[in-house]
């Protein structure tokens, strides 16, 4: 069950944050929201890699076939290229649960057998799915556009402001709901997998049921995040959907913020992206790429906690301070 009493107390940090992030649309320009719109979505994905990855062990090289399958999905069916074959083209609001759906099933088709399998096999298999499903993409160009992809899809809503509200309402929303499983007994039996799961088989639970709960929640948040990612850019191709910067991007995001907290991938998610766009006009690609994995080597290094670890110590410390007279190392 959900400590209540202690996630009523905890909410009032949700709150702040809710907060902070509603004034900043009349505080900043167009373009910041711009950014904030992306951390938002990498934060998305970052939390649904999470879920699955850093609450049970099993690391996933194969979230972008997630995102991208349930992008894809929503958007042949939304949109009536000159070069497609004619087709049903449907609203949004069947063609994005459809999407997720399909994330849903692809994945449970593909991915969560392997799971019945100790070492690394579940991570191999994703990869290759991830390959497999890249390469369809681009031979069935008739339907999905090569390598170019599908442009000019329909947007959920247009404007930075509007796109900043959704998308912060999204995350919030997402993070919130993981985050309360995660404190349930629920999240405790995933994070004992991760540390045993033979000692959880031998106390009588199906390890497997818990891995697969994950998963399916693991996968409609990729797929949330994919189907308003793709009508937020407007386009999809191989190269952006399934592209392994992109996968990194959203591992690095999980591991600086912190595995296995919900919350801290947030923080790695804005990270990661201020870091790459504050840095775009100073360092070329291959250089921004390396700086930024050299920042995040240094500080998992120094504080294998991430970002959530280095806010758990400040609170700690505050807490110290406002008692007076402890010692920090008692607290934290």
């Amino acid at each position: 069950m959900v400590n209540w009493i202690t996630s009523v107390k905890s909410f009032r940090w949700w709150l702040i944050a809710i907060v902070v992030m509603m004034v900043l649309p009349f505080i900043v320009p167009p373009s910041f929201l711009r950014i904030c719109i992306m951390a938002n979505f990498m934060a998305i994905f970052a939390i649904s890699w999470d879920m699955m990855s850093g609450y049970t062990g099993y690391v996933s090289f194969g979230h972008p076939f997630l995102i991208g399958l349930a992008g894809y999905v929503s958007a042949m069916l939304s949109h009536q290229g000159g070069f497609q074959p004619p087709h049903i083209v449907l609203p949004l609001y069947l063609t994005m649960p459809l999407g997720i759906a399909a994330a849903v099933g692809g994945g449970m088709l593909f991915f969560l057998p392997s799971m019945r399998i100790r070492g690394p096999y579940f991570s191999l298999i994703s990869l290759a799915f991830l390959m497999i499903l890249s390469r369809i993409m681009i031979a069935a160009g008739a339907m999905t556009g090569g390598d170019r992809g599908l442009t000019s899809l329909p947007y959920v809503v247009t404007g930075a402001v509007n796109n900043y509200w959704l998308s912060t309402g999204i995350m919030f929303a997402i993070a919130i709901g993981l985050w309360l499983v995660a404190r349930s007994d629920v999240g405790h039996v995933l994070k004992a997998i991760r540390m045993d799961e033979d000692v959880v088989e031998s106390s009588g639970l199906s390890t497997y049921r818990f891995k697969r709960f994950a998963f399916i929640l693991s996968a409609v948040t990729a797929g949330i995040g994919g189907v308003f990612y793709t009508h937020y850019m407007g386009s999809i191709s191989p190269g952006g959907a399934f592209d392994y910067v992109f996968l990194l991007n959203i591992i690095v995001s999980t591991v600086v913020g912190g595995m296995g907290t919900i919350i801290g991938p947030i923080f790695g998610g804005y990270f990661v992206t201020f870091f790459t766009e504050s840095t775009r006009t100073l360092l070329e690609g291959a250089w921004r790429f390396m700086a930024y994995s050299l920042v995040a080597l240094a500080i998992v290094y120094f504080r294998p906690g991430g970002f959530y670890g280095i806010a758990h110590d400040i609170a700690a410390w505050f807490r110290v301070k406002r008692r007076g007279g402890m010692q920090y190392d008692q607290v934290a």
